[in-house]
């Protein structure tokens, strides 16, 4: 096969597009080797399509939503984690216009590191993220728009529906600093930031999302927002965001989830 010394602006592009979305870059990395693309092509693309803003410039500001103080927002009184939930961020026609969508798009949930133990998570999971639907990218803008954060420094929307029995035990949303894992997944958009987990249903037993090292647990309950910081002020992780997601004993759990990143390009929030 002949080398490849360049990408061109059709495969910039979709490098850009598996950055944005929070892919494991050792994968696109590799298609393009197969491909003979040479390993100085590849890092120049890298380098070229990168993001350069930062999310944590001036001292890690909170988000608009928290600083406009909605009265449908609630901060969890806890010290040194910054955990709120939203009420009616969804209505019921939207919640079930979501549940419609993720009905068709299941498939068995995967966990990013490889070393996981498997029986972690045990939900279903739909990527709403790589669908075209106007469903999907309606949410995906309202919850940059609520939180008020771009999308440029976000990650695309996962579905999950957890049934009986189901759960996903205690973990952390950031990714463990010097490890290989970190690497793949952080080392060019950085570490998650903000997690915004949205319920869409409700009347289920059990499937409480707790918070383990601060003993909280949130109750499901449709188009109710949960959303926190996973990392402090310094951009360390804040090893009080571990949190699971309790079995269901009863019915069955549906929630949505967006996660954010330190770098995006251009301005990091919508003011």
């Amino acid at each position: 096969m002949k080398e490849k010394h360049a990408l061109d602006n059709r495969m910039l592009n979709w490098l850009r597009k598996s950055m944005d979305l929070g892919c494991d870059m050792a994968e696109p990395v590799q298609q393009l080797r197969a491909q003979g693309f040479t390993d100085a092509a590849i890092l120049a693309g890298i380098e070229t399509v990168r993001p350069r803003g930062n999310l944590l410039a001036g001292g890690s500001p909170p988000p608009p939503l928290i600083r406009r103080q909605p009265a449908n927002l609630r901060r969890i009184g806890v010290p040194d984690v910054e955990l709120y939930t939203l009420e009616e961020f969804l209505n019921a026609k939207e919640c079930d216009r979501l549940i419609a969508l993720i009905g068709h798009h299941l498939s068995p949930s995967r966990l990013a590191a490889k070393a996981d133990v498997a029986g972690d998570r045990t939900s279903q999971t739909a990527e709403l993220c790589h669908l075209r639907s106007p469903t999907a990218v309606e949410i995906d803008a309202k919850i940059c728009k609520t939180l008020g954060i771009r999308a440029a420094y976000s990650e695309g929307v996962q579905a999950q529906r957890y049934d009986v029995g189901q759960q996903f035990k205690p973990h952390f949303d950031f990714f463990e600093p010097d490890t290989e894992m970190y690497r793949r997944l952080a080392g060019l958009r950085g570490n998650r930031t903000w997690t915004f987990m949205v319920y869409l249903n409700d009347g289920m037993q059990g499937g409480a999302t707790r918070f383990t090292e601060i003993d909280h647990a949130v109750e499901p309950r449709a188009g109710l927002a949960l959303f926190w910081n996973n990392l402090k002020a310094d951009g360390s992780p804040n090893r009080l965001t571990r949190h699971c997601g309790e079995p269901v004993t009863g019915g069955h759990k549906i929630i949505i989830t967006k996660w954010f990143r330190i770098h995006g390009d251009g301005p990091a929030f919508h003011e």
